[in-house]
């Protein structure tokens, strides 16, 4: 009778046990994924707008409970408990679940001098932004193009709901009469992105990006030797904390299956919900050229999709530092294009790709051979997005025309690439 009793004690302790590990399993797959919303995120009142988990009671009630907490900046960075005056505002939500899982929120608003009920209007162009929405009639008619982009991507009728609106609106409040119609690399969601960086930087809720190193053979034979670098960005299917999925596709890949380069590849991995980060990246890339042998004039930038976008935005934001660009299924600005004439570049692009058509890439280097640059381009006719890597890795010329270039020094050609 004891030991019928003792073994159902421990079989009941085991089951217990096991649907506890069970639950943190469970909770650490899905915790990535809870979403945060605000009623609205652009109002009017003093007080902030009623917030809820986007997923719901059966989650935070029955699953797992999820706590919140939810602080509120305002655009000096002080923390507050209302909004006392119009302008952005951030808030960070806490969300802290079973098993020590904590995740993090960074929510942008914007607080209107008066309401304004702006689902009762057209919103097509910037002209119908009312003057008590709080914006520069000024800086309304100079930023026309970008607000017009912008309603016309992120407004879905939703109104003051938008949290793309709150972004917009946020921006356009701290952008100067003078300032020129604003790029991507100086938009309003890059002034967010900056404003966002800056805040979680005090806060000390910066993530930093983990990274693969592939080092040449014989780095260690010569400590004066200094060493090309190439910077590979990963897409949107590798963001996490395992960088086993960073190994598993791109350039990452290739070394893994045996491709020997004489340079130092540097394979960082975005983080999950906000993926890349462009201050992230040049400090993984500071961190790098300090920590190993890297020669400064001999940098390199490739990616693929979300990586290729940003293998322009960081030509675009620091183009006197780097060597070649080697961009594949990734999209850039045309309107900078003149920022990065000079340095050489090669793009890949799949004609069958559906999430980065080939127009915009085409558009793109194109841009650039209208301001006096001599890009690259190779069309791949029946690729979709994931067999353009495949096939501009497989591509023999990229590895030593990449090599071969140098800061600030004219091109060098080599057999295989095609013709600018």
């Amino acid at each position: 009778m004891r030991c019928g009793i003792i073994g159902f004690i421990l079989g009941a302790a085991s089951f217990v046990l096991a649907a506890f590990i069970f639950q943190l399993q469970v909770i650490k797959i899905a915790a990535p994924d809870l979403d945060y919303r605000f009623l609205y995120n652009v109002f009017s009142d003093s007080q902030f707008p009623w917030s809820y988990l986007d997923q719901g009671r059966v989650i935070s009630r029955y699953l797992f409970p999820v706590r919140i907490k939810i602080t509120y900046y305002d655009a000096q960075y002080n923390e507050v408990t209302e909004a006392d005056k119009p302008g952005r505002y951030g808030a960070v939500v806490r969300m802290s679940l079973n098993g020590g899982v904590v995740q993090y929120r960074f929510i942008t608003l914007y607080r209107m001098p008066a309401k304004v009920f702006l689902n009762d209007g057209p919103m097509a162009v910037s002209a119908y932004f009312p003057p008590s929405i709080g914006i520069d009639p000024a800086v309304l008619h100079n930023q026309a193009q970008e607000i017009g982009d912008e309603i016309k991507n992120t407004y879905c009728g939703d109104g003051d709901a938008s949290p793309g609106l709150a972004i917009l609106l946020a921006g356009l409040s701290e952008t100067s009469p003078n300032d020129p119609p604003a790029v991507i690399r100086n938009n309003v969601y890059a002034r967010d992105s900056d404003w966002w960086f800056g805040l979680r930087r005090r806060l000390g809720l910066i993530e930093k990006y983990q990274y693969l190193v592939d080092l040449p053979d014989g780095y260690d034979a010569d400590s004066s030797q200094r060493w090309p670098l190439i910077l590979y960005m990963h897409g949107n299917a590798q963001v996490g904390h395992d960088l086993k999925l960073v190994r598993d596709s791109g350039l990452a890949a290739e070394i893994a299956k045996g491709r020997k380069l004489p340079a130092i590849v540097i394979s960082p991995q975005a983080a999950p919900v906000e993926s890349w980060n462009i201050h992230l990246l040049f400090q993984v890339l500071d961190e790098v050229c300090a920590k190993y042998r890297v020669d400064p004039d001999r940098i390199y930038l490739n990616g693929i999709s979300a990586g290729g976008d940003m293998v322009w935005a960081m030509a675009d934001e620091q183009p006197g530092r780097f060597a070649a660009l080697a961009p594949i299924s990734g999209e850039g600005d045309p309107m900078e294009a003149a920022r990065i004439k000079d340095i050489p570049t090669w793009a890949f692009q799949g004609e069958k790709d559906v999430v980065v058509p080939a127009a915009q890439v085409i558009n793109m280097v194109n841009a650039v051979r209208q301001a006096g640059g001599h890009p690259h381009l190779t069309l791949f006719p029946d690729a979709g997005h994931g067999q353009s890597w495949d096939m501009a890795y497989a591509t023999e010329a990229l590895y030593p025309w990449l090599l071969a270039q140098k800061r600030g020094k004219p091109e060098v050609l080599v057999p295989g690439v095609p013709t600018p």
